[in-house]
């Protein structure tokens, strides 16, 4: 076996490493669209399309981001990824391009509810760090909901 097939040895070391570390920079992750959010509440109507497209270019980031590590996961596995793990990997991808192109909050915020549940069936399933179970519905709950009001405040 090779040392790359080995980084992984057992599903309870997956995300035991620097786990604070992860969850700090999971955190920062959603302070950008959180800061839209606050910023669309606080422009005057008419002046918010700037904060709904850099909340949508910052949102279509994290989704494709989501989708490299999911596919990059595939790649560690033996016989690589199975059809419905490469299948939600292309979802997830697809809904953060079409969100970009279309400069939507409302796709944005459905793949960010997506990956959400997704990881926290695999934190369940330990196919993803344990503390993804309730991490990441809260961490993109968040986002989901600041998305939410990006859409009705900036239309």
């Amino acid at each position: 076996m090779t040392d790359v097939a080995r980084r992984i040895q057992s599903p309870e070391a997956l995300g035991r490493a620097r786990r604070g570390l992860d969850l700090c920079l999971g955190i920062a992750a959603t302070v950008p669209i959180l800061a839209a959010a606050v910023a669309v509440c606080l422009q005057p109507a008419g002046s918010t399309s700037w904060v709904r497209t850099l909340a949508v270019i910052w949102s279509s980031s994290l989704l494709t981001f989501f989708a490299g590590v999911r596919r990059g996961l595939t790649f560690s596995e033996v016989g690589g990824g199975r059809a419905f793990e490469l299948a939600t990997m292309l979802f997830i991808f697809v809904i953060g391009v079409l969100s970009l192109v279309l400069v939507s909050p409302a796709l944005s915020a459905a793949g960010l509810a997506a990956v959400a549940l997704f990881d926290a069936i695999s934190g369940v399933r330990l196919e993803a760090p344990r503390y993804f179970k309730v991490f990441r519905p809260i961490q993109l709950g968040a986002c989901v909901i600041a998305l939410a009001l990006i859409q009705i405040k900036a239309g």
